[in-house]
């Protein structure tokens, strides 16, 4: 295992590479955006996730990282290579649109050229065409977006998702948000069949990562420890929900940058 040995050095500060995309995500009830300098966007002033976790509706959120402090961070961090996300950023995925990681330039459009250098032009020049994605609207007509949803969570179990990131999965709260839930799979199954792109998918599970390993062999030996963190979670959050009344679509430069261009709802 890579250890800190130098007196001199404390730990380590995650820089968070490149990664391009757009996605659904539910909107965090409180609302939580702040500005983004001119650097970023030219046009409308666009928006960024920025959670304010001293907003009761975001309780389970910080007893999240409350709890991920409590396992001994820094160990966790410098031992096994950990990179926590700042809860600032944390939310819940609906629908996983393109990314950098899911985008195949020989399968896109029935191999439409055109479109593909259009994506391909959106993806490294995101901070300047944010506004640009015409050609994809397919996912504003979904009832994922166009529908108010009312639906509440709570926390169900910590997991370490393919040695790459830990992340608090979450169980509907009340037998409505189980129905809800439901209806919500059936849009999002729907509209990964009928986006122009092909997106391999599996079953969805809602979840918050609380942050991702940079080493997976490093990850790996951290299996035997979740039992006992699962614990620390579910003693944390005990009596705690949160709940989602809307979908958006968001876009990422990074895994800490997420932006509405224009305001909440773009």
């Amino acid at each position: 295992m890579i250890t800190i040995t130098h007196d001199k050095i404390l730990g380590f500060t995650p820089l968070w590479a490149p990664y391009n995309g757009f996605s659904l995500l539910f909107d965090n009830p409180d609302g939580g955006f702040s500005g983004l300098d001119d650097i970023l966007y030219f046009g409308d002033p666009p928006m960024k996730l920025d959670n304010d976790l001293k907003d009761p509706r975001l309780a389970l959120y910080q007893r999240f990282a409350d709890a991920l402090n409590s396992i001994d961070i820094e160990p966790l961090t410098n031992t096994y290579l950990f990179c926590p996300l700042p809860p600032s950023t944390y939310h819940v995925t609906v629908w996983d649109g393109l990314n950098d990681g899911n985008f195949n330039f020989g399968n896109f459009l029935n191999e439409n050229s055109s479109e593909t250098e259009r994506w391909d032009n959106f993806r490294s020049n995101l901070h300047r065409s944010l506004s640009e994605i015409d050609f994809m609207n397919l996912e504003f007509g979904s009832p994922l977006v166009q529908n108010q949803w009312n639906i509440t969570f709570e926390f169900d179990t910590l997991y370490k998702w393919g040695n790459s990131a830990i992340v608090a999965c979450l169980k509907p709260y009340d037998s409505k948000s189980w129905h809800m839930l439901k209806e919500i799979e059936n849009h999002r199954e729907a509209l990964y069949e009928n986006f122009p792109k092909k997106i391999t998918y599996s079953k969805y599970v809602p979840h918050v990562t609380l942050g991702y390993f940079a080493n997976k062999e490093l990850a790996q030996l951290t299996t035997p420890l979740i039992a006992d963190w699962v614990k620390i979670f579910e003693d944390a959050t005990k009596g705690l929900s949160i709940t989602y009344n809307s979908i958006s679509r968001y876009y990422f430069i990074d895994m800490i940058t997420f932006i509405i261009p224009g305001g909440r709802f773009a």
